[in-house]
């Protein structure tokens, strides 16, 4: 599947850059990222930041590569043991990623955009941090789980942009994951994916 992917986005990237008018420009904003699939997980707050390509091909249609710097992960809170002492634990994972989206936009009215397409995103960093308390004494332990993990990700993008004064860009978009975050897939794991709300504000140059 991701060869399939990749060659779809060398081919998008190639329909892109025949005849067509190109803009440049730079974005970031806010992430709301949560892993599905996980119990109790909720959404953590990062952010991106990169830049973008515009390959205009009609008047309608565009091609929009980007590439992004992606702060991503969840959060969760959960009860545990410990010598028959319960404990409250509260768990961050920080992943990091580099993620390349080539976007299909369709123009529904004035400035509005349609953004669809795929993602493919590589690891950077992954880490899990925890916390709690046990009879009154605070304890705080991060680990490296980026080898746990699978390099690659592969998500299908989805969402709106909004251009005005010709220059100033503003969008909502989900990044639905659909790659096994899990690097040992038995059958009895979860399979966490990424789950990314993305506010963005961009120039074009």
């Amino acid at each position: 599947m991701k060869k399939i992917l990749l060659i779809t986005l060398v081919a998008l990237l190639g329909m892109a850059t025949a005849n067509a008018q190109i803009k440049f420009g730079a974005k970031a904003g806010v992430n709301l990222a949560t892993l599905t699939d996980l119990e109790d997980a909720k959404f953590k707050l990062g952010f991106h930041v990169g830049g973008f390509a515009e390959f205009t091909i009609t008047d309608v249609i565009a091609i929009q590569p980007e590439l992004l710097f992606s702060t991503q992960g969840t959060t969760s809170s959960f009860e545990t043991s410990y010598e028959g002492v319960d404990v409250n634990v509260d768990q961050t994972v920080n992943l990091n990623y580099i993620n390349l989206p080539i976007l299909l936009k369709v123009k529904l009215a004035e400035g509005l955009s349609a953004e669809v397409g795929p993602q493919v995103g590589l690891l950077l960093s992954a880490k899990a941090k925890i916390e709690g308390s046990l009879l009154g004494i605070g304890f705080s332990r991060s680990e490296n789980i980026k080898s746990d993990l699978t390099t690659l990700d592969v998500a299908a993008v989805a969402g709106l942009s909004y251009t005005f004064a010709e220059k100033f860009v503003v969008g909502a978009r989900y990044n639905f994951g659909l790659t096994n975050l899990n690097k040992e897939n038995n059958d009895d794991d979860s399979k966490p994916k990424n789950g990314v709300i993305q506010i963005s504000f961009g120039y074009k140059f």
